[in-house]
């Protein structure tokens, strides 16, 4: 089978996708500070084996795409996980838009929301018309009614897909939201804890707003017994059963045990804030 690289830290579907392609997810380890995946350590992870970089815009924070692209060799494609990026920007240019596909998510959590599902972007002609196949058991998009590769179907419904493209058009809006809700954030915890923020020139997209800090769990724990929802970050993948044969990555190591996941939603008044910043004060 074919290798494909993956970051150490990141929510398992980066992984998983991979193996259940049939590919060997290869996992290579993360920055400390910005947690997305280090382009030296992707280098390092190259065989002839590798055919593809599935880099994650962790948080919403666009990584290094022009390291990225140094790293690899032409014949290695790069594939984004933009699930968390819609409206992240690398140098001016759209996270989504940068490799030879994007994958976005409507969770939740997102940004644009149609409760589940998510998009893949391209500007690859024939890998878009491939994609429109898979997605719907694999029936040509040309009017006929051939079937020349297996599908599934991962057609998103016409209600979910008018309720995200309402969205859509008010992305801007949206995206401006949540900046400044993370300005506000920063401007009080930059003193208290590790604060996200972009590379210079860059635009972050903000699906999460994750801080880091030693005494994490303290401080989670205190969150919660408080009433205030707070999560870890993500998942250290080598951690988990299914793949733990790869290792050690001190740095998503780090990443798991330090990163904190604080409230982030529209709602949240100035007052929320003051009483987040005034509880993880306490554990500097």
């Amino acid at each position: 089978g074919d290798d494909v690289i993956v970051p150490a830290y990141t929510f398992p579907a980066t992984a998983n996708v991979v193996a259940l392609a049939g590919a060997r997810p290869v996992l290579v380890d993360v920055d400390p500070e910005t947690m997305n995946v280090d382009a030296g350590r992707v280098y390092d992870a190259v065989t002839p084996r590798t055919r593809a970089v599935l880099a994650v815009h962790l948080f919403g924070r666009p990584l290094d795409w022009e390291e990225l692209q140094n790293a690899v060799p032409p014949d290695v494609h790069l594939v984004e996980d933009a699930a968390g990026a819609l409206g992240a920007r690398w140098r001016g240019m759209p996270c989504g838009g940068l490799g030879v596909l994007g994958c976005l998510s409507f969770h939740p959590r997102k940004i644009v929301s149609t409760g589940e599902g998510g998009a893949v972007t391209t500007s690859n002609g024939g890998l878009a018309d491939s994609i429109r196949r898979l997605r719907n058991h694999g029936i040509t998009t040309d009017g006929g009614f051939d079937i020349p590769e297996p599908g599934f179907n991962y057609r998103l419904s016409d209600v979910l897909c008018a309720i995200g493209l309402v969205q859509l058009r008010r992305l801007e809006e949206l995206w401006e939201a949540r900046h400044r809700l993370a300005k506000a954030y920063s401007e009080r915890l930059a003193d208290i804890v590790e604060t996200p923020a972009p590379a210079k020139g860059d635009r972050h997209g903000w699906q999460a707003y994750v801080v880091q800090l030693d005494r994490r769990d303290e401080a989670l724990a205190a969150l919660r017994e408080a009433g205030i929802e707070a999560q870890i970050g993500t998942y250290a993948v080598h951690r988990l059963t299914a793949y733990r044969d790869q290792g050690p990555f001190p740095a998503a190591d780090a990443c798991f045990e330090r990163a904190l996941a604080l409230p982030f939603h529209s709602r949240l008044s100035d007052g929320d804030l003051d009483r987040v910043a005034e509880m993880l004060a306490r554990f500097t």
